[in-house]
């Protein structure tokens, strides 16, 4: 009994699973400025994506110079036609 249970059990946490949207991140890095670093990791992001949010890290490497990270959130649209 306990073997037909598992799989019911996953079966039924699938099923219980939102059909969300997938998700993801993307990183950029720049020496330039905040701006640069978003717009490189901007062409990571899937077309017809949406930016759910954008952080942003300055660090400084020495003598007054930054190195900007960013991260760009996203999650698709759910297509229904999949």
């Amino acid at each position: 009994m306990p073997k037909l249970l598992m799989p019911a059990l996953l079966l039924g946490a699938a099923l219980l699973q939102p059909l969300s949207a997938r998700a993801g991140v993307a990183i950029g890095e720049s020496i330039w400025d905040k701006k640069a670093a978003i717009g490189i990791a901007m062409q990571s992001v899937p077309a017809g994506a949406q930016v759910t949010s954008t952080s942003c890290q300055e660090i400084e490497v020495g003598l007054g110079n930054y190195h900007y990270l960013c991260r760009v959130e996203y999650s698709d649209p759910v297509n229904p036609s999949q």
